[in-house]
């Protein structure tokens, strides 16, 4: 399932693994520069759903830092 929220992009879905179960695929990008902030898979029963929840939370908690995504971070 993909949605936009706040100029990101997220992405959450399952999908068959190459071990032949169930795992939940998920990614964040940036719409105004493609960047991507988050991205990975998981073994979980959590829902679709409810892992949009949290990654809607995730950007609310980002955008609200001075350094978002950590871009600035060790750059001098």
């Amino acid at each position: 399932m993909k949605t936009t929220y706040r100029g990101h992009e997220i992405d959450v879905h399952r999908d068959m693994c190459l071990g032949g179960w169930q795992m939940l695929y998920y990614s964040i990008f940036r719409l105004s520069d493609g960047f991507e902030c988050v991205s990975g898979f998981e073994d979980s029963a959590e829902t679709v759903r409810d892992k949009i929840k949290q990654f809607k939370e995730r950007i609310d908690r980002e955008l609200a830092e001075d350094d978002p995504w950590w871009e600035q971070e060790g750059k001098a």
